[in-house]
């Protein structure tokens, strides 16, 4: 029922005894006058209060929770404008590992104009960081990659395919040589650029580490630098044949770059422009692999023969045999690296069918040599986009490429 309010004649007092509903009604009789005993929600006078849920109520608690978790999130987003004036700042690139050059301390790095970065691409991730999973994990899946791969952009830096190959540093090139008791070059004039590139490598010298310096007047000195090392004809009967050639020159002033490398491994190219080769080659061939008692390492060869040949595959298969012949009366252990021919240059007439002849030769000699049981490594499409100077050769930044790819396939042994 409704409550009847008081009138004006009624005293107050008795209208508010009538209506007041209390808590505890029997709070007043306690036992032994115990004192009387309050609810955890009572208001004066022992009124109950009673506690109501609406739908404006709970409106108003989400509401302000969501606000809450609102300038949380804010703060989120801008905790940089916080972070960052008191962290210090990166200097040079952020992945020194990819954009070193590591050209940077040889000879000649800004006369010859040479960067490893040129010439090699360091393989990363989506966010540019470097990738140590993108290199090759056995020696046929980095001979493949080197032999298949090509380049974005006439004359610009190559890449392997599928997985990369590894441009060392000169500390790991040395430590990759001491496995080793010698290493042998067999060939003709297209494998002498890659040796050549090797010694400009292990001498960390581009103005003219593939030539013997200390014979150079003044003249020469000055004619054969960088690039001349392999386009003049006048320079090339000073290129470095042995290792040999350098040492005995140890302690002379006029030698401006000896070998990078501690311990000296022994290593030359023997000329050769078909099969058989002269005695003196052969007699070559011998004191470097000869196994002795203190000399148990393999002594890895280098073959290749093309120009010389005009790319006839009995030539090649020729002197495959031969070598394999040799290295067996020597009873060393002598692994094998077959190099393919490179592909003629620009300056080459295409009339007379010479690319087709190249890219033929080059895959009939692989397949001759793995099917003797040597490794094979293909150049033809190293140097399909690359500058060559005469139609036949390259310059110095391939034989670089060539002359570190002939080195990852030494780091597999």
């Amino acid at each position: 029922m409704p409550r009847r309010r008081a009138s004006h004649s009624e005293p107050m007092g008795l209208s508010s005894a009538m209506n007041e509903a209390f808590a505890y009604p029997f709070s007043g009789t306690q036992q032994n006058n115990a004192p009387p005993r309050r609810g955890p929600i009572e208001g004066p006078n022992g009124r109950r209060l009673i506690r109501r849920v609406t739908w404006r109520s709970s409106t108003y608690k989400m509401m302000a929770c969501l606000w809450v978790l609102g300038v949380f999130y804010i703060v989120w987003l801008i905790r940089d404008i916080f972070y960052l004036p008191f962290t210090p700042s990166q200097k040079g690139p952020i992945h020194p590992g990819s954009q070193t050059d590591l050209l940077a301390h040889y000879v000649g790095r800004r006369e010859c104009g040479i960067s490893s970065l040129s010439l090699y691409h360091t393989p990363s991730t989506s966010d540019g960081r470097a990738s140590s999973r993108a290199y090759c994990s056995t020696r046929s899946a980095l001979l493949s990659a080197m032999s298949n791969g090509g380049r974005h952009g006439f004359d610009a830096a190559y890449s392997s395919q599928d997985c990369a190959y590894q441009w060392y540093s000169s500390s790991e090139v040395c430590d990759i040589l001491q496995r080793f008791d010698g290493i042998v070059f067999v060939g003709d004039d297209a494998l002498a650029d890659a040796y050549a590139g090797f010694n400009i490598l292990l001498r960390e010298d581009l103005a003219t580490g593939s030539l013997r310096d200390w014979e150079m007047d003044k003249d020469f000195s000055q004619r054969c630098r960088c690039e001349s090392q392999f386009t003049q004809a006048a320079c090339l009967p000073l290129r470095i044949t042995s290792s040999n050639e350098v040492y005995a020159q140890s302690g002379n002033p006029a030698v401006r770059s000896p070998y990078s490398c501690p311990s000296r491994v022994s290593h030359a190219f023997l000329p050769t422009d078909g099969s058989p080769a002269s005695k003196n080659v052969h007699d070559h061939f011998r004191r470097l692999t000869r196994k002795v008692a203190d000399r148990s390492k393999p002594v890895p060869v280098i073959l290749s023969l093309s120009l010389s040949t005009s790319y006839s595959l009995p030539a090649a298969q020729k002197s495959m045999d031969e070598w394999l012949s040799m290295s067996k009366t020597t009873k060393q252990n002598t692994p094998f690296l077959w190099i393919g021919p490179t592909a003629p240059g620009l300056q080459k007439d295409s009339e007379d069918n010479i690319h087709a002849s190249s890219w033929q030769y080059s895959q009939d000699t692989i397949q001759e040599a793995r099917a003797r049981g040597m490794d094979a490594l293909g150049l033809y499409n190293i140097t399909l986009q690359a500058d060559s100077w005469d139609g036949k050769h390259y310059g110095e930044q391939v034989a670089l490429v060539q002359a570190m790819m002939i080195i990852n396939w030494l780091s597999t042994l």
